[in-house]
């Protein structure tokens, strides 16, 4: 009798210690879903305006002169200049030639307008979030050549100009711009001379 109630102490102990183990291991645990993080939105690379370029343009210009009426006339031009891209600006220099206005004026006394040139230091800040339109200001010395009775004169001034540059592509660029000329002692006549004009142009940037 007690090796029986031994032998079923026993029995019970190995059915509970079987069925604890079994209670004791968890099934594999339920992994939960994972919901994928939108994609962060990609912003437009940022323009570099580092480097040469050169272009061409064509403008109307009002010139008032002391002494005589105003005149106008449609001016064709080219540029060339150079810039560095500092990311909050852009500096620079640049070169504007005018080889001669559209059906040459007369000034007054006899003189003839020849054409003219501009050297700029220019300074501008991107206006688009891919930099890609630049607004800039210029200034710097400004002449004009006539050529008359008592030979060529060159005369020398300033000059400001305020324009906006737009990069269609990485090389091709479009531009309009204003620009103000004051120039005194100009021809034989030693003429006083303002001139404000506005002119697009296309350039290329390399």
């Amino acid at each position: 009798m007690t090796r029986f109630l031994m032998t079923t102490a026993a029995t019970a102990l190995i059915a509970t210690g079987a069925s604890a183990g079994d209670y004791s291991k968890s099934g594999p645990a339920m992994a939960e879903p994972s919901i994928a993080a939108p994609a962060a939105p990609v912003a437009a690379p940022r323009f570099d305006w580092t480097g040469g370029y050169a272009g061409a343009g064509l403008g109307y210009g009002r010139m008032s002169i002391s002494g005589a009426n105003n005149g106008s006339a449609a001016v064709g031009g080219l540029f060339a200049g150079y810039r560095y891209d500092m990311g909050s600006a852009v500096v620079g220099g640049e070169l504007i030639v005018s080889p001669g206005t559209i059906g040459s004026a007369t000034l007054p006394g006899g003189d003839k307008l020849k054409g003219g040139a501009a050297l700029m230091l220019t300074a501008g800040v991107p206006v688009t979030a891919d930099a890609r339109t630049l607004a800039y200001v210029g200034v710097g010395p400004s002449l004009l050549r006539t050529s008359g009775a008592g030979g060529s004169e060159t005369s020398t001034g300033a000059g400001v100009q305020v324009g906006m540059d737009h990069m269609l592509t990485d090389q091709i660029m479009l531009r309009g711009s204003v620009n103000y000329t004051a120039i005194n002692n100009v021809g034989n006549a030693n003429l006083k001379t303002r001139t404000l004009g506005a002119g697009i142009g296309v350039g290329f940037k390399f």
